[in-house]
């Protein structure tokens, strides 16, 4: 469908199961050939969790948008102190 896209938004979060582990207050995805890539500024991380929940493929990205949220699996996930970058698979929602 399409070859490069970029989303962005304000608040959303990273969730394992049920439970936010991550908290961002911006957030941009990219999408080139092949990939989705998750940046985001954060506000409250839990980093192994977040490590553990991608390494079994249970966490999702998600966040609010009309009639409904984003949502993504995340693949792989980098957590620093006020930055997150994630490799994230097909939408979802």
């Amino acid at each position: 469908m399409f070859d490069r896209l970029v989303l962005h938004g304000g608040r959303a979060s990273l969730l394992w199961g049920y439970r936010p582990i991550a908290i961002l207050t911006t957030w941009r995805i990219t999408k080139a050939p092949g990939a989705w890539t998750l940046s985001a500024t954060l506000t409250q991380a839990e980093a192994w969790q977040c490590g553990q929940a991608a390494k079994y493929h249970e966490l999702l990205f998600t966040a609010p948008r009309d009639k409904g949220r984003w949502c993504w699996e995340v693949l792989d996930v980098n957590v620093g102190s006020t930055e997150l970058r994630a490799t994230l698979g097909e939408p979802l929602q």
